[in-house]
């Protein structure tokens, strides 16, 4: 018998998406070993590149909460599924939270839904060797197996172009991915394949082998969802056995962009941009053991702050602490 314990949860959350200006860190370890970072050029041999000026960034509109998240996490009725002491959900709220006490009337479980292969491409609009890895990730877009995501860098802003959609997050994100691996620089253009499987200057044979032994693992959690309008109900469901500590994240993307590059290495080139990443949010953690049931409503907050083709997507992914890891199951929302 499974008791539910409600954790209503409604995001209001502002965005910045303002002016920044950062560089790169080089990646190391505790003991303070040093690398460069690494850019491809072409496809061909890379050039280490060393980062020590910071660059700006052009100004770029606030992105503001446009989603309503209710989560339910349930657990056994004798004490719950995690150990001793623990919940079977533990949210953390990405910067503030109204939390409501009252559950949200339920929507009658939905059919199955497959889960697409996550293929994160990191990118900047002054690397002259990204086009190409764009391209492929614009051909790849289509599919409904594979969702695409484009993450914009900062560390590339100081050799003369700004690159409107770059935020130090994201090579965060990035050095995070590069650190786990035990890799000792970051590469750009990279792809990573369901937050296991790097590609540093990715070629379309490397990058589907990538995907089709993805697939081939089978997945690893079962999602149903039921929608009433703008209104969802997904229910998580683990298949195998899952580590603790699972993050649901929520990703923010613009299908395509395009920008005219004024200077640096792109000069004078008009560049076609795919699924790129605007935002990302933590909605809450989860220990993988229960089912884990999300009510999302688009459109509850601003959203006519967002540019009016936003999409939105979940992802069910592995923290290695700070650091992200394996990407279990994702879902587009609209």
């Amino acid at each position: 018998m499974l008791r539910k314990t409600v954790l209503p949860i409604l995001l209001s959350l502002t965005l910045g998406l303002g002016p920044h200006a950062a560089t790169a860190d080089d990646l190391d370890d505790a003991d303070g070993a040093e690398s460069g970072l690494v850019s491809g050029d072409g496809f061909g041999d890379a050039q280490t590149q060393d980062v020590d000026q910071p660059g700006s960034k052009g100004d770029y509109s606030d992105i503001m909460d446009d989603v309503d998240a209710v989560i339910d996490a349930m657990d056994d009725a004798m004490g719950g599924g995690g150990p001793p002491g623990s919940d079977a959900l533990r949210r953390r709220s990405p910067t503030s939270a109204n939390t409501q006490q009252s559950p949200q009337p339920e929507i009658p479980q939905g059919p199955r839904t497959p889960s697409p292969i996550v293929v994160e491409l990191f990118t900047a609009q002054g690397c002259d060797a990204c086009p190409p890895a764009e391209e492929m990730m614009g051909n790849l877009k289509g599919r409904r197996d594979v969702l695409v995501l484009s993450w914009h860098v900062d560390y590339w802003d100081y050799l003369g172009w700004s690159d409107s959609f770059a935020r130090p997050e994201f090579s965060i994100r990035q050095k995070g991915y590069n650190l786990s691996r035990g890799a000792r620089s970051l590469f750009t253009p990279q792809v990573i394949v369901a937050g296991e499987t790097a590609i540093d200057n990715p070629n379309p044979a490397a990058l589907m082998t990538a995907v089709k032994q993805e697939m081939a693992e089978g997945d690893h959690v079962a999602i149903s969802r039921r929608s009433d309008g703008a209104r969802s109900e997904i229910e998580l469901s683990p298949l195998t056995n899952l580590p603790g500590d699972i993050a649901i994240q929520l990703i923010r993307y613009l299908p395509a962009r395009s920008v005219e590059v004024g200077s640096g290495e792109n000069a004078g080139k008009n560049l076609e941009m795919h699924n790129v990443v605007v935002s990302a949010d933590e909605l809450s953690r989860w220990d993988g053991r229960a089912p884990l049931r999300l009510t999302v409503t688009l459109g509850a907050g601003r959203s006519a702050d967002l540019p009016e083709d936003t999409r939105h997507a979940l992802i069910v992914q592995e923290m290695r602490g700070a650091r992200p890891g394996e990407i279990f199951a994702t879902v587009r929302l609209d």
